[in-house]
Order: C-alpha cells, then sequence, then structure tokens
C-alpha cells in the first residue's frame, strides 16, 4: 500500500506535537488536506496504546470509508504491531453492526438478524407488511426515510417501515445506526462499551450526520463537565470538503462537539503533500470559504515548487486531444523534475493520473482521445453528475415513466424537477396531459420542447423525436452547449441497447434497466481515472486535469443561489486538493450548439489561481 502523507519516521511539527500531546478528553483537529491527518490520528492512537495505565482498553477509530481504514491500520502497524489486536478501525455501520451483534437482543434483535439494503429488497419487504404503495414510488420514499432518520427527523411512513424490519428481523444501513444508538442509550450497555474503549477517534468527521452523532454521542458519553466520565474523544476534519449535505452530512457538528464537550480546537496549517504552488492555491480557495485556519497559510514543506498551468483551447476536441497528449507524457517521461521534492521517484502510473469535470459529459471528448492514444481509462460519476442540464435529467425520467418498474420513482423525480404536484396525486390514469402541461409551462427553462417526447410509443420512437426537442437560439449559451452532449449520451446508450437487444426486446422496462446498468456509479478497474468531482472525493493523485473551466460549466450554471455557490466553489476546493505534484486546469473558447459554435467566459474560479500566483512571486 502506498502511503501518501507525511513518512513514518518524520518529526512532527510544533501544532501537530501538540495535537498528539493534548491531554483534553475532547479534542476538534481542523485537519485541511494534506496536513498529515492519517499520521496524527496514529500517533494519537500510539501514544494511547504504549501507556500502560491503558493496557486493558481498546482504540476505536471510526473512518468515512473502509478503505480509509485499511490505510490507518497499515500505518499502525509498522508502529504497534503487538498492540495491534486493542484496535478496531471500521467504518460507522460496522461499528454499529459489531455492537448489534453482539449485543442487539438487548433491543429486540435475533442473533442472526439480516441487513437489507437494494431499493428492490426493501419495496418486497414494506409491500409485505404494508399494502399501501407510496404515491412517490419506492425509491423516492427511502430517500425521504434515509435522509428523515439521517437528520434525526419524522417521516410518516417511517413507523409503518420499522414496524416491517422489526417483524422480518432486518435492518437496513440506516435503521443499524438507529438501533445501535438506542442499543448504546441503556446505561449497561453504555458503561461496558465505555470500559471496552478507553480512545474514540473520529476521522472525516465534516460528514457526519445527526444521526450517527447521537451513536457517538451515546458511546463515548456525556461531557465531563456534568460531573461522570465520558471516553477521550478526538474529531478530526474539514468543513471544507463537506459536500454530502445531500446525505444530511452537517459539518457544523464539529462545532456542536466542540461546544458540548467543551472540546480543545487545533488548527492545521502545514501541508506536507502538496507541492509549494498547489499549496498556495489550496490556502486561496480556503480563504475565499471563510476557513478560520486560512489566515494561518498553508505552506507546503516539500522542496518542490509543483506546476499549477492554465490552458485555453478553440473547441472540445482539442481540449481533450491536449489532456491525451499531456497525460501520454506524463506516462513516458515522468513528472517534471521541478514537481516533485529531492529523492521522490517522478515515474507514475496510470492509476496516479486522474481527470476531472463537473459533470460527465465534459469528459466525452479526453475519453475519446485517450481511448484513440491507446491508453486504458477507467470512468466514474455520481448519478447527479450525469447530465450537464436539467433537460437531460427531465428526458431521462420521461423515458422511465413508461417502464412500469421505473414510473412511480419517475414520477416523483418529475415532480421534484418540474416543481409541480406528483401526477400520480391526480387521479388520472395517463399523467401525460398534466405533464404536457408543466413543460409547456416552463418557458423560462425552456423545458417546452421536450413535449414531443410525450407523445412517444416505443423506445425507438422516443429516440427518434430526441433530436426535434431543439433550443431556440435565444437559450443560455450554457444551455445550449450542454443539451447536445445529454442528448447524444442518451441516443448512444439507445444504440448499443439496440445493437444487442433482438427487436421483441427492446420494451421500455428492458431500455431503462440497461440505462441505469450502463451509467450506475461503479468502482474502478486498471487505468487513468475519468472521474467527476464529487466522484473524486476523498481520492488523491499525484497529477490532475480539470477540464471544462467555463463559467456555467464550472460552477454549474444552475447555481443561481449564495448556498448553490459555496457548494460550487467547495467542490472546486476537492478538485484541487486531490493533487499534489501537478495540476492542469483547461477549457474550451468555444463550444458546439445547433446554431454553431458559442463563445465561452472563463470560469471565476480561474481567478483563484491569478491570486496564488500573486503570493507566489517574490
Amino acid at each position: 500500500m502506498v502511503l501518501t502523507e507525511a513518512a513514518f519516521d518524520h518529526a512532527l511539527t510544533e501544532e501537530q506535537q501538540a495535537v498528539v500531546d493534548s491531554g483534553a478528553n475532547a479534542v476538534v483537529v481542523i485537519a485541511p488536506a494534506g496536513t498529515g491527518k492519517t499520521e496524527i490520528l496514529a500517533r494519537r492512537a500510539e501514544r494511547f496504546l504504549n501507556d500502560p495505565a491503558n493496557e486493558h482498553s481498546r482504540v476505536l477509530v471510526i473512518t468515512y470509508t473502509t478503505r480509509a481504514a485499511a490505510e490507518f491500520e497499515a500505518r499502525l502497524q509498522e508502529r504497534v504491531a503487538e498492540s495491534m489486536n486493542r484496535v478496531s478501525a471500521d467504518t460507522i455501520h460496522s461499528f454499529a453492526h459489531t455492537m448489534l451483534s453482539t449485543h442487539g437482543s438487548h433491543v429486540g434483535l435475533s442473533s442472526d438478524f439480516r441487513i437489507i439494503n437494494t431499493i428492490e429488497d426493501r419495496a418486497d419487504l414494506l409491500a409485505h407488511y404494508d399494502h399501501n404503495v407510496p404515491p412517490d414510488g419506492y425509491p423516492e420514499l427511502f430517500r425521504r426515510l434515509d435522509l428523515a432518520r439521517a437528520n434525526d427527523a419524522a417521516d410518516p411512513r417511517l413507523k409503518s417501515w420499522r414496524g416491517a424490519l422489526h417483524n422480518s428481523g432486518a435492518l437496513d444501513f440506516s435503521e443499524m445506526i438507529s438501533k445501535a444508538a438506542e442499543l448504546l442509550d441503556i446505561e449497561a450497555v453504555s458503561r461496558m462499551a465505555r470500559v471496552v474503549y478507553g480512545l474514540v477517534i473520529v476521522d472525516e468527521a465534516q460528514n457526519l450526520t445527526k444521526q450517527q452523532y447521537r451513536l457517538i454521542t451515546s458511546l463515548i458519553g456525556p461531557p465531563t463537565m456534568t460531573g461522570l466520565s465520558m471516553v477521550p474523544t478526538m474529531m478530526l476534519g474539514d468543513p471544507n470538503q463537506s459536500v454530502t449535505g445531500f446525505a444530511g452530512g452537517d459539518s457544523t457538528l464539529m462545532n456542536q462537539f466542540a461546544h458540548d464537550y467543551g472540546a480543545k480546537r487545533f488548527e492545521l496549517t502545514q501541508n506536507f503533500r502538496s507541492s509549494k504552488c498547489l499549496a498556495a492555491l489550496e490556502r486561496v480557495v480556503s480563504q475565499e470559504l471563510g476557513s478560520p485556519s486560512a489566515d494561518s497559510g498553508v505552506d507546503a514543506e516539500q522542496a518542490a515548487e509543483g506546476a499549477v498551468s492554465v490552458h485555453e483551447f478553440h473547441d472540445e476536441q482539442s481540449e481533450g486531444a491536449f489532456v491525451a497528449r499531456w497525460a501520454t507524457r506524463l506516462l513516458e517521461e515522468g513528472l517534471p523534475a521541478e514537481a516533485v521534492p529531492c529523492g521522490e521517484q517522478r515515474r507514475v502510473r496510470p492509476e496516479d493520473i486522474a481527470v476531472l469535470a463537473r459533470h460527465s459529459a465534459a469528459l466525452n471528448a479526453a475519453s475519446a482521445a485517450m481511448k484513440e492514444s491507446g491508453h486504458e481509462v477507467a470512468r466514474s460519476h455520481n448519478d447527479e453528475d450525469l447530465m450537464a442540464t436539467t433537460l437531460g435529467a427531465v428526458t431521462i425520467n420521461l423515458m422511465r415513466l413508461h417502464s412500469p418498474r421505473h414510473q412511480m420513482a419517475a414520477q416523483g423525480a418529475l415532480a421534484r424537477e418540474l416543481r409541480i404536484s406528483n401526477p400520480a396525486h391526480e387521479g388520472s390514469d395517463n399523467p401525460v396531459i398534466h405533464l404536457a402541461a408543466a413543460l409547456a409551462a416552463r418557458a423560462d427553462d425552456h423545458l417546452e420542447v421536450l413535449v414531443p417526447l410525450l407523445g412517444a410509443d416505443s423506445p425507438q420512437s422516443f429516440i427518434e423525436a430526441l433530436p426535434g426537442c431543439e433550443l431556440p437560439e435565444t437559450a443560455p449559451c450554457e444551455m445550449l452547449a450542454g443539451w447536445g452532449p445529454d442528448q447524444q449520451v442518451i441516443s448512444d446508450t439507445w444504440n448499443v441497447f439496440a445493437e444487442m437487444a433482438p427487436l421483441h426486446d427492446r420494451t421500455w422496462s428492458r431500455f431503462a434497466a440497461h440505462f441505469d446498468r450502463v451509467h450506475s456509479a461503479r468502482d474502478f478497474g486498471t487505468g487513468i481515472r475519468l472521474l467527476t468531482v464529487h466522484k473524486a472525493q476523498g481520492r488523491e493523485f499525484r497529477a490532475v486535469a480539470v477540464l471544462g473551466m467555463n463559467n456555467g460549466q464550472f460552477p454549474d450554471f444552475r447555481a443561481m443561489t449564495s448556498d448553490s455557490i459555496r457548494a460550487e466553489t467547495q467542490a472546486f476546493y476537492v478538485a484541487v486538493t486531490r493533487a499534489s505534484r501537478v495540476l492542469l486546469l483547461t477549457r474550451a473558447l468555444n463550444r458546439p450548439t445547433r446554431f454553431g459554435d458559442r463563445a465561452t467566459e472563463p470560469s471565476p474560479f480561474l481567478q483563484f489561481v491569478q491570486q496564488a500566483d500573486k503570493t507566489q512571486q517574490p
């Protein structure tokens, strides 16, 4: 395993040492990218394990991913191999599962309870115990129930779902957290847990939900200021990388912990991972986000200057071709000498290179150029990043509307996207009339151009009608440029499906299932990584290219409120902090539309590069 932060034997800085040595029961560490978070986490655990007073206690490390847990264990193994049996590194769901497997009888669980999490299994279970099919469909219902539990909020259907789980001796992932918190609310169980665990460390704490926070506080006990004992606890995270709000992630819970428990607060400022120019850029973006630690600066210790460059091209094909040549040069020649510190290997593997974009469509030209150059690529995105426009998202759900399996979920999604009441609630057997009126009423978003799709009687005719859904020349440039690639993704997916499926199998349901299967988020194989920014969170690469740095692409043109603009800025922060040595930012001066190429405007985020350059000048 390649360890990407500070080496095991490096001397800690004063601020790092202060965290490791702190005698406070509650500690909060603000740890921006590359500041040695994993090393501090390991040193804190090592200090605890080597103290004879703690020889009968365990360390519990809660990580955001199983990959992070494995990295921590590998790092600690080098230090305290003989004490690793006293270390538990788990995701919060794994910890909850362990507690319930051992003590679940206290909350009415059998020892062989099962976990169900697919939409199909959850829907089958709920339908067996509750015959009232939700108007929004099961996917929308479970999305709502999961978010309600993440936020510790109520929902009218939650009681029936919990009843179905209880009657079948099952749990889903969200209920596993709730049940574990309920278990630890039992005094005998919590007292036992606090004897077992002498130190709790929570990594990536900016991603905690209220439900998860309640589980952790149930484990560690009340603040010491109440006169009762609590388990010493450290929370580490970077609020600037909090991009999981859609799932209930709440970075303010770190502040709540600091307030409730009187936690000692530390801020790490020295960047051990990034080259100097990258660290300067990260500092500027962090300041824009109002990071409390940004004023101190993030100074790279690395001797290497690194490389941050911005390139403009006539069109997206030229942009993609350049990025392919850039990757080829890196693989053949290695990183530039000035980008790496003395003694570091310049050679890179394909997996050390990532090409990022705000939306999946912006990766198409680079993907084609990479493959033409003979490079193996591994591409992945989040569902919400697939379509570059609202028209694309609505089109997909208009297609799914014809599939019995997908119909209710599509109706719910269309209701949200069109800001209308759910068609299923209107009492009509045919929602087409309702949707046609809704689309026609959305002239401001030009969604009325999709009305012809409602008359399609087969997937084939739906795809044939798609080219006719053209935007007027007066539509915004970003919408005109994004709608073409969205149409192409849908048409190309159909063409592949039609080639492999016999004529009698080209049904709405089979096409919808094929579309979901092809475009579902998936893990990587080997090759250069082509990712949307959100999919890249938590990963690190030696060289990163960020494509589509145009206003309207990144930030997304639909970001109109202060909150959404801040979310886009956080996404840009995540993008630039994925690189440790080389960062390439590119944009196309023109984007194609049916009315010809349209000139673009540079992303306002590129101003951060100029500001960072000024801070680097002597």
